[in-house]
């Protein structure tokens, strides 16, 4: 059949725009790791945000339904059943080739303890894992499950793009649990992005995080609100100085983690916070006591001959809502009253320095401010 000239030009072009269009990868093309079985129709998953979660990791073999019907998406996963997902894993990322099928008289998740320990020498001294599996039926929480997760990772050496910018949340500055952050797998349970490391896992934020961790189309893009409690919660400058204490100037910054510490305690404590209303005192008192006690063993150790303490530990801007100078100051002075004790046998409470309160003190905002330290991530609750 003869084919009009115009149509024929028509058809052409057609042609040649097809071949100019991207091709659409087939789904898993790009996964971390690839499907190998079909997708279940989970009941209790259908139309729900755990829906394509759950189907990606029932496909790549991760993790299966409680039944052939049901994936219990709000259920919890304990310690023995994170230690069979991380094997999995780990054999899928480094190709390996294992049996996990439990011999007779065996627990059925022991093949998959064994290969752990024999992939990741890391475990063998990594204490959050020894708790792991000395309690395999307790419940596992989302710290514990980053924690094994990143030696996974760190072991088959995986990493992933990185899609945000985060140097701390406010109950986290491991680096390696910031990945997840910063590779879209991880965002936290509140604006903060805070992890909530003690809290229990569940199935469905497990298989999202996992699903996540496999399908790039999943990752997410964060813009996670910093916790700065010098500005938000006292409403100063970090470098403000608020308070003289015998000659030592202290600033917001070095004053902020006493105080949120002070008033955190007496949260928690009916008793301590009866006692202290009893005293006539507040947390205001209690704070900057407190800072007079550091700044006295400043003037003692020296004294004493005492050193410096050296940290073993670094801080991060963010970390608990506070400056990395303002904790860095209040942990060296607190390892520096214990070094005077331990030298002298007691701290001496007498003699404690004067306080002389800047202008700025009077700007602060210490109305309340117990109850908001209560609303806070990290510090907040009470019992």
């Amino acid at each position: 059949m003869k084919i009009p000239r115009f149509a024929a030009l028509l058809l052409s072009a057609a042609l040649t725009l097809s071949l100019a269009l991207p091709v659409r990868a087939a789904e898993g093309e790009n996964w971390l790791v690839p499907p190998t079985q079909k997708a279940v129709a989970f009941t209790d998953t259908a139309g729900t945000i755990c829906e394509q979660a759950a189907a990606i990791c029932c496909r790549t073999g991760l993790m299966a339904g409680v039944d052939a019907r049901h994936f219990y998406p709000e259920s919890g996963l304990t310690h023995a059943q994170i230690t069979v997902i991380a094997a999995r894993l780990h054999e899928l990322l480094s190709g390996s080739t294992a049996s996990f099928t439990a011999a007779s008289g065996e627990q059925w998740w022991s093949p998959c303890d064994v290969y752990l320990r024999r992939e990741i020498p890391a475990l063998i001294s990594n204490k959050t894992y020894a708790a792991m599996t000395e309690s395999p039926t307790a419940s596992c929480t989302r710290g514990e499950f980053f924690t094994l997760l990143a030696l996974v990772l760190s072991d088959t050496s995986t990493s992933l793009p990185v899609l945000n910018t985060v140097t701390a949340v406010p109950d986290c500055q491991d680096e390696a649990i910031l990945n997840f952050y910063r590779w879209g797998v991880l965002s936290g349970k509140d604006e903060y992005g805070t992890l909530e490391a003690s809290a229990p896992l569940t199935r469905a934020a497990a298989a999202a995080m996992l699903a996540r961790l496999i399908d790039p189309a999943q990752r997410l893009t964060l813009n996670l609100k910093p916790l700065d409690l010098c500005r938000s919660l006292l409403g100063a400058e970090p470098e403000t100085v608020i308070l003289t204490i015998g000659s030592q100037n202290i600033t917001v910054e070095q004053f902020a983690p006493t105080i949120v510490s002070v008033c955190s305690v007496y949260n928690q404590s009916h008793f301590g916070s009866m006692s202290l209303e009893m005293s006539g005192r507040t947390v205001i008192d209690e704070a900057v006591d407190t800072l007079r006690r550091y700044v006295h063993a400043e003037t003692l150790a020296a004294e004493l001959g005492l050193k410096t303490p050296v940290l073993d530990v670094t801080f991060a801007d963010g970390y608990r809502g506070l400056t990395a100078a303002g904790q860095t100051w209040r942990e060296t002075h607190i390892r520096l009253v214990d070094d005077v004790t331990k030298a002298l046998g007691r701290f001496p409470g007498e003699n404690l320095p004067t306080v002389t309160y800047a202008p700025a003190w009077d700007t602060l905002k210490l109305k309340d401010l117990s109850a908001r330290v209560a609303q806070l991530p990290y510090w907040g609750g009470t019992v």
